[in-house]
């Protein structure tokens, strides 16, 4: 078994029963679509995501990122107001809620201007990179927007190819696994598995820190919309399919996740996936 202190990643002194909502890649835009993306219908999606976490009554909401596009043309007003029209629905959730940062949330606007307008609950707006501990879990947000020399995404600078999650952050995130006893959970946009385009180019030093810490069960993720699944080293990595695809009401892609002392149980809604993880010995 994984140890903590001596005690057993799934002892009940540290995991409970506990459950979050998540969607991603929602990509909201007042454009034209584009092939399957249908960037006007999000609205409707993401206002049937939370109905069903608000019945669900759960302990919080994360979005993996994409939240917003870019209008036609880049115009950085419009793209402000894009974010202020999402993060008004995304307000109905009647509870905590979180954001990751994704590579079109800087498409034609700063960090700073996507964190002035949306809330993280209890986090202070300066933060692209945060952690928060809820139900007997430690959850630690990150931000992959980087490109290879260490700089933000920002205004246009966002190229999806090149994502990176920087020493400094990968630092204090090596602080925060070495300081906490409870198990992890991290959220982050870009995937941390696979060998592609689409993944953090240094993800395997960022899964050498998640794996020396013997204390991540899972990570969740987005920005690959066809989704997936990968098990490495005793951590799950489930990519979540993009919520912009497809019409509405026929597609959808939300997720109800119940963490427990053994599983993790993924409810997927719409063309979601439902999983049921064993945590790792």
């Amino acid at each position: 078994m994984l140890v903590l202190l001596g005690l057993p990643l799934g002892s009940s002194t540290f995991a409970q029963n506990f459950s979050f909502g998540m969607f991603t890649d929602v990509h909201y835009a007042a454009i034209a679509d584009n092939g399957t993306r249908k960037y006007q219908q999000s609205l409707d999606k993401v206002k049937q995501c939370l109905d069903t976490f608000n019945h669900a009554k759960v302990g919080f909401v994360v979005e993996l990122g994409d939240f917003k596009d870019m209008p036609v043309p880049a115009d950085r007003a419009r793209a402000l107001d894009y974010l202020r029209t999402i993060e008004t629905i995304f307000s109905r959730f009647r509870g905590d809620r979180y954001h990751v940062l994704g590579n079109h949330d800087e498409d034609c606007i700063s960090k700073q201007d996507f964190n002035s307008i949306v809330r993280n609950s209890h986090i202070p707006k300066v933060l692209t990179y945060y952690a928060f501990q809820k139900g007997g879990y430690r959850f630690i947000v990150l931000d992959a927007c980087f490109d290879s020399t260490g700089h933000d995404y920002d205004k246009g600078n966002f190229l999806w190819s090149d994502t990176n999650i920087p020493a400094t952050e990968l630092t204090w995130l090596d602080k925060q696994l070495r300081a906490t006893k409870l198990p992890v959970v991290i959220f982050v946009h870009q995937p941390l598995n696979g060998n592609t385009k689409v993944t953090v180019s240094n993800a395997a030093a960022v899964r050498g820190v998640l794996e020396q810490s013997k204390k991540v069960i899972c990570v969740f993720q987005g920005h690959e919309h066809k989704g997936g699944y990968e098990l490495i080293n005793g951590i799950h990595y489930y990519t979540l399919k993009g919520l912009i695809e497809g019409h509405f009401p026929e597609s959808n892609s939300f997720a109800v996740v119940s963490l427990s002392k053994n599983k993790i149980a993924i409810k997927g809604y719409g063309n979601a996936v439902t999983q049921s993880l064993e945590i790792q010995p």
